[in-house]
């Protein structure tokens, strides 16, 4: 230092002190290094206590090169200590710290330079992981963390939290979103109906199923479908026998699936004017991912004068993922599925035979790929 006459030697005390992460309204300020140092003569001893000017670079080789960054300001030495926060007269660009994966720092006291250059420790690189941000043209989202309470938060530029994730608590608080973050598009598994109504009077033809209601929906991905069905038959035109049978099928025009249909109605009746008899009708498939089509069908058993009408007619499909306890169906065919129990049954359509059935757990199905679980057995 010339005007002092003597030379100068630097002794780095503490260069790598990073401060915590500002809060969210602050997270555009620029980020500074804590650093200290001491200013000695040639003989060890400490410079005179007063004010000098320094200059700070940072710089990619431990010798040569251009500085990427540099400030310069004036310190206060007492017993030849002076501290400095870097960055605090130009903005440190944390984007150094990303793309060198090691930087110098030269510090010249009244324009000469002192050596050797201090190699940063990895303490600044921490910048990145303790306090990120990401920018575009007119926002920026700050992350947060807290370590006391296992918690991490993002928030916006005007210092409201966006979202919220709790490493010591489980449940509805453990990750907290705002307000219609999330939609049925986003969500691969998410549960969902569809719903059909007709509410227009159908006259059933005898033995002969005709379409009552019929939904399509795609699932997003292996579930269960759930169908219910609902409407009321007006039976009238006779004293004698009259019923009418309601199913749930995917195959238009197909004869009847023992246990997936209702039947109502009378073997007898005081007089041939309406009588109303309300229906309800549900039934579970497995499916994978795909669109498919269900409908509720219905027929007449007698034929005229008997007369057979069915009104109101409802019939929704829910998807659920998965299921949380045994999900029964009863089938003639029980392929590999190990929970099948054989059950002798008989159709009420066809009281002269007694066949044999099989109940399952549906729940045998998740994860594979499509497995029959329908009765395909067909009466008249």
């Amino acid at each position: 230092m010339t005007r002092l006459g003597i030379g100068l030697r630097l002794l780095t005390v503490l260069a790598t002190v990073i401060p915590a992460l500002p809060s969210a309204a602050e997270a555009g300020a620029p980020q500074t290094i804590s650093y200290q140092g001491r200013l000695t003569d040639d003989s060890g001893s400490p410079v005179p206590d007063s004010t000098y000017p320094v200059a700070f670079a940072l710089l990619a080789d431990s010798v040569g090169g251009d500085p990427l960054w540099s400030e310069s300001t004036v310190v206060t030495t007492v017993d030849g200590l002076f501290s400095h926060l870097l960055g605090s007269m130009e903005p440190l660009p944390t984007i150094l710290f990303e793309q060198h994966d090691r930087l110098f720092l030269e510090l010249s006291v009244d324009g000469t330079p002192m050596t050797p250059r201090a190699r940063l420790s990895s303490v600044p690189y921490a910048q990145r992981a303790a306090n990120l941000e990401v920018r575009d043209s007119d926002d920026t989202v700050a992350i947060k963390t807290f370590a006391d309470g296992h918690r991490l938060s993002i928030y916006d530029r005007s210092g409201q939290e966006l979202m919220r994730l709790r490493g010591d608590t489980v449940g509805d608080e453990s990750v907290v979103l705002p307000d219609s973050s999330i939609n049925s598009a986003e969500l691969l598994d998410e549960p969902g109906i569809t719903y059909d109504i007709n509410v227009y009077p159908v006259m059933l033809v005898t033995m002969e199923m005709t379409d009552l209601a019929v939904v399509e929906i795609e699932t997003p991905a292996d579930g269960y479908i759930v169908l219910e069905g609902k409407c009321y038959f007006v039976l009238s035109g006779t004293t004698g026998p009259n019923t009418a049978l309601v199913q749930i099928d995917e195959t238009a025009g197909g004869g009847t699936q023992f246990p997936y249909y209702s039947v109502a109605g009378l073997s007898g009746y005081v007089n041939s004017g309406d009588c109303y008899f309300p229906v309800y009708i549900s039934r579970v498939y497995y499916r994978p991912a795909g669109v498919y089509e269900f409908r509720m069908e219905g027929r007449a058993s007698y034929p005229a004068p008997a007369e057979a009408w069915s009104w109101d007619h409802v019939l929704k499909a829910t998807y659920y993922p998965t299921g949380y306890g045994v999900v029964s169906q009863v089938s003639d065919r029980p392929g590999e599925n190990p929970s099948a129990v054989p059950v002798q049954i008989t159709d009420p359509q066809n009281p002269q035979s007694r066949d044999t059935y099989y109940q399952m757990d549906l729940r045998h199905n998740e994860g594979k790929s499509r497995t029959e679980d329908t009765t395909r057995k067909e009466t008249d």
